[in-house]
Order: structure tokens, then C-alpha cells, then sequence
């Protein structure tokens, strides 16, 4: 016997538009993350050393100290976190060479003039936020609107 559809909220019509915003929001995301992908990199990193620095505290502080297992387990989250903190905290590098200043330039000016009084260079995603210093995270854009913008995230209009 075959089995009705399954539907969320049990209109066909409302789970579909569900499903479609669902897939802009993921979308959205991915590309966010693409566009991050150094910072993810650094955080996913910084996240695998202090899993190892936990474990190292979790076998040597029981060893060292003789203390019930539940307060070392204690000592060693609280290191290892304080470890990745710390390690989140130094500053990523903000240069950008020459060569992927002029593709950027040249790819979003066509052939006209760069003028630094009118124009910047802008990350699409934030450096601030974890956004890379490679060409499909960077543009060129008026030097007023840049301005205005910050670190604030981009909108879906702006990710494309």
C-alpha cells in the first residue's frame, strides 16, 4: 500500500515555499562561508588544537594532581578553552598582494581609471567577521559607500 506524501505543515503549497526559502537561506550561507573561508579555516584549526590541548590536560592532570575525575575534566575544559580563546584572538593578516588588486580592478572597473579618492577596495564578506583576502571575496566600490557600510554583513543582494 503506498504511503500519502509527507508534508509539514500538511498545506502542499506553504511546505514548498518553506523549502524555497530554506534553500535561499543555505544558499546564502554556503556562499558566506566560501567567502569566510579563512576565518573558518583559522577557527576549525584553532577548534582541533584545543580539543588535543584538552586531551593532554584531561590525562596529565589527574597524573599530576590527584584530584577526582570530574574536577580534572573540569581543569582541562577550562584550559583548552582559554587556549582557544586566546588563539582566536591574534589578528589575521589584512594584506592583500598587488596582483590580486589589479584582477580585482581590473575585473570590476572594465578598463577604467582606479582612482583612490573615489574608489576602495572592499571585502564583500568582512574581514572583521572572517571574510578572505582572495579576489571572489574582494570588489571595488565607491569610496562614500564603502564608508557607510562597515563590517556589517552583506545582504543577498550583494553576495552575487
Amino acid at each position: 500500500m503506498a504511503q500519502p506524501p509527507i508534508h509539514i505543515t500538511g498545506d502542499p503549497n506553504l511546505d514548498w515555499i518553506i523549502f524555497g526559502v530554506g534553500f535561499v537561506v543555505a544558499l546564502y550561507w554556503l556562499r558566506a562561508l566560501r567567502l569566510a573561508r579563512q576565518g573558518a579555516r583559522l577557527f576549525i584549526l584553532n577548534a582541533a588544537k584545543s580539543v588535543i590541548v584538552f586531551a593532554l590536560c584531561a590525562i596529565a592532570i589527574p597524573l599530576a594532581f590527584h584530584i577526582e575525575p570530574q574536577q580534572s575534566q573540569f581543569w582541562a575544559f577550562f584550559i583548552a578553552f582559554c587556549v582557544f580563546v586566546r588563539w582566536q584572538s591574534k589578528k589575521r593578516s589584512r594584506y592583500v598582494s598587488a596582483a590580486t588588486k589589479r584582477a580585482v580592478i581590473a575585473r570590476d572597473l572594465k578598463g577604467e581609471e582606479y582612482d583612490s579618492s573615489k574608489h576602495h577596495i572592499d571585502h564583500v564578506w568582512p574581514h572583521a567577521r572572517g571574510g578572505s583576502n582572495t579576489s571572489d571575496n574582494l570588489r571595488v566600490i565607491e569610496k562614500k559607500k564603502n564608508l557607510q557600510k562597515g563590517a556589517k554583513r552583506p545582504g543577498l543582494r550583494d553576495m552575487w
